[in-house]
């Protein structure tokens, strides 16, 4: 091998600027709530040999565009911006209780600014202060509302098993019951023994005639009154 011959350095970060700044946004998203100064993001995405004035000066305008974050004129520093301000419990409680209705908050829009969102839910649902649903596979939550753990009553385990212990009725006879007050159980097919009532004809009504030429209404008019009368 000819000792001029070198491999190429490989940029991690890319060698468009805006590849650049998107590796900015995602290091600024994992310090959130963080400021980075813009001469650490630099040294953090852009390679020495790519640090002149005109490729910093145009990385720094690109990710100042960007929707995800904001600028610190005044310390020269980045900060991520998250879909919603809420970086811990008390921020999401407040957040969930100025709701004026209870449409809740899906748990990927808490990720985008708070990554470890899923301990602190997991222990507002126990203390009951978080009504939560979860995925059937991987059990992570999905969606999360405001509780109220005075509401919470615990009962106890003699109630429960007399809960437990009334009879329901089972399937063949709830059908009965439905089918005797003419209704029918979800998913049950739909009856074919009753004939389709055949549709009464409609009885034709005659109209008169209308004329609309008025060129023609002579032809129309009685002349019997008119007939030449018939000599002996």
């Amino acid at each position: 091998m000819s000792s001029f011959y070198a491999p190429p350095v490989t940029d991690p970060a890319g060698t468009d600027v805006r590849t650049n700044a998107v590796y900015a946004v995602g290091r600024l998203r994992e310090k959130f709530p963080e400021r980075i100064s813009a001469s650490d993001l630099i040294t953090f995405v852009l390679p020495v040999q790519r640090r002149d004035e005109t490729t910093v000066q145009h990385f720094l305008a690109v990710l100042n565009a960007n929707s995800k974050v904001t600028y610190d004129k005044e310390t020269d520093s980045f900060l991520f911006k998250p879909e919603h301000n809420i970086t811990d419990a008390d921020s999401l409680l407040q957040f969930l209780q100025k709701q004026e209705t209870a449409m809740g908050i899906q748990v990927s829009k808490l990720k985008d600014g708070w990554a470890d969102v899923e301990d602190a839910i997991d222990k507002l649902e126990a203390e009951h202060r978080l009504l939560v649903t979860r995925n059937k596979k991987d059990h992570h939550p999905r969606m999360v509302w405001i509780d109220d753990p005075t509401l919470h009553a615990p009962l106890d385990q003699e109630f429960k098993d007399l809960w437990n212990q009334i009879p329901l009725p089972s399937v063949e006879d709830t059908i009965k019951e439905l089918r005797k007050m003419n209704h029918k159980s979800t998913g049950e097919p739909a009856r074919t023994d009753l004939a389709a009532k055949p549709k009464k004809e409609k009885r034709k009504v005659r109209r008169g005639q209308k004329i609309t030429n008025v060129h023609m209404q002579g032809l129309f008019r009685d002349y019997s009154e008119k007939k030449p009368e018939v000599k002996k």
